[in-house]
């Protein structure tokens, strides 16, 4: 089975509530994308499936740690993969990173990508795909920042944790999730769903509720109508709370066990214990 479909103004409405929940757990303060258009697309290889923050502090790391991007783009994958190393797929990293730099200089014969600004969507969509190291979230994200297109960019966690929301079906690729998600908000709101969707994505409390090898959708769906009383409820009692307290209680029914008993009865308790 698979979840009922609503209408647009129903999702748009849903999705206002989502917002609220996330901007009271998140700050609504949307992060400064003024790069260049190269650089963009750069910290958009970096931000796939990491915070802005980390994704920042990288990009300037590759940045102070060469002499220029020319020098970037003649390394080794093994040369820049350290940089990468906080935010992990650090080979994955550095191959974008040096494809781009190394397709963009045999094409213009320099780093300059500003004239992209000036194209249409469709125009730059265009220029974008040639690029064949793009990820789908790095070329929507892309077009979002330098063109102001209504798009939800969409990684791997973003398209888990969208799914587990029931913005997008259990089905949903990562190749189309971007442009589903865009019917989700206005394209005034389309940044800061961006925004919040990437804060609750990488939230390290809450990555055991977006894995969903581990933790599979229910088979009938996920109903969007639902979606800020589960926020809610997430927020509020979340996998990685749930087994600290399980956790807990196993520790003190072993000292308690321990103290009555002594050591003799551990095999007792492991019973005990496996039965919780």
């Amino acid at each position: 089975m698979v979840a009922k479909k609503i209408s647009t103004s129903d999702k748009q409405a849903i999705c206002k509530k989502l917002m609220t929940l996330l901007k009271k757990r998140y700050s609504a303060t949307l992060p400064k994308y003024d790069r260049p258009v190269l650089e963009t697309i750069l910290h958009g290889i970096c931000l796939e499936n990491t915070t802005n923050e980390l994704a920042d502090q990288v990009l300037e790391d590759l940045l102070d740690g060469f002499h220029d991007l020319n020098e970037i783009r003649v390394s080794t994958i093994s040369e820049l993969e350290p940089v990468f190393a906080s935010v992990g797929d650090a080979e994955w990293r550095s191959y974008r990173i040096r494809s781009v730099l190394q397709y963009v200089f045999d094409k213009e014969f320099c780093f300059d990508l500003e004239g992209m600004r000036k194209k249409t969507l469709e125009q730059a969509q265009k220029q974008l795909t040639r690029m064949k190291a793009l990820t789908p979230f790095v070329l929507n994200h892309t077009l979002q920042v330098v063109l102001g297109s209504h798009l939800v960019p969409a990684d791997e966690k973003i398209l888990n944790a969208s799914k587990w929301l029931g913005l997008l079906p259990a089905d949903e690729s990562i190749e189309t999730a971007s442009d589903s998600l865009k019917s989700t908000a206005r394209k005034s709101d389309a940044p800061l769903l961006s925004h919040l969707l990437r804060c609750l994505a990488t939230d390290e409390e809450l990555q055991a509720d977006f894995n969903l090898d581990k933790n599979p959708l229910p088979e009938e769906g996920v109903d969007l109508m639902d979606a800020p009383s589960r926020l809610e409820d997430l927020f509020a009692n979340p996998l990685s709370k749930q087994k600290k307290k399980t956790v807990k209680k196993k520790q003190h029914l072993r000292m308690c066990i321990q103290r009555k008993y002594g050591f003799n009865l551990l095999y007792f308790y492991l019973i005990i214990t496996m039965s919780l």
